[in-house]
């Protein structure tokens, strides 16, 4: 039967978005040297992230436009175990955002001075410009916010019974901008929105380590949206989500 339902002993089968999982995982390119070319160190991280993936139905990647992000995630689904894999498209939401030359100099200075000072540095700007050309870290939030939600529609899209993965090649400090606004984390015995250091999630995201943002849709059709990252599940503001994600769709 190609009808959407099928009806069987009197249960309703969906033929789209039933029994679903979007794994969504935002991962920073690899090691690169110092004119910020892929390192064949950072070949090699990335070729260890694809094979370390479980084996699902399909596996898509999306990349900022710089070069040694897009030989990133190449190497990734290169080395994935998956069966069925698509093209690979660029995506300059997830890209580096407009930034002055004065804001590049002082954060590759700061990236010099230590481990994660230059993305503290960055997201402590919160909705304000740290110059009148480069972008907030509130608006680059938007930007994944933006991306995330509209994983979160294909997912009703998808045929019932699908596990894919959604490889998202990017840059440090740009997915940490939108844990800030919607990471939902326990403190003291309450739950609080985002953090104030990155020391409260475990640092900036190192060289081709990824975030895994799993969207789940079940048989009767209710969907979660889980952060899963370094090792713990975190839950997420979904209201703040959408808020962010309408925000930029308005300013396109």
């Amino acid at each position: 039967m190609e009808n959407e339902r099928i009806y069987s002993n009197e249960v309703r089968v969906e033929r789209f978005g039933r029994d679903v999982e979007i794994h969504a995982i935002f991962m920073r390119h690899g090691e690169k040297n110092e004119d910020g070319e892929l390192t064949e160190e950072g070949k090699k991280q990335a070729i260890e992230f694809g094979s370390e993936l479980t084996k699902k139905d399909a596996i898509k990647a999306y990349s900022s436009p710089v070069q040694r992000v897009l030989e990133t995630v190449q190497q990734v689904i290169e080395s994935a175990p998956h069966d069925k894999k698509l093209n690979t498209k660029i995506r300059t939401e997830i890209g580096i955002p407009a930034s002055s030359k004065k804001f590049i100099e002082k954060f590759k200075q700061l990236e010099e001075d230590g481990v994660g000072l230059a993305v503290e540095w960055y997201l402590s700007f919160g909705t304000k410009k740290p110059d009148q050309d480069t972008t907030s870290p509130y608006e680059v939030a938007k930007s994944f916010a933006y991306i995330l939600t509209k994983y979160l529609t294909m997912a009703d899209k998808l045929y019932s019974g699908s596990r894919i993965d959604l490889i998202n090649g990017t840059h440090q400090g740009l997915p940490e901008a939108l844990l800030k606004e919607v990471l939902i984390r326990q403190k003291d015995d309450q739950k609080v929105i985002g953090f104030e250091k990155l020391e409260d999630i475990g640092g900036a995201l190192k060289f081709s380590e990824g975030m895994e943002f799993l969207i789940k849709i079940d048989e009767l059709g209710n969907k979660i949206l889980k952060l899963n990252f370094r090792g713990q599940i975190y839950d997420i503001d979904m209201d703040k989500l959408n808020e962010l994600a309408q925000s930029y769709e308005k300013q396109k």
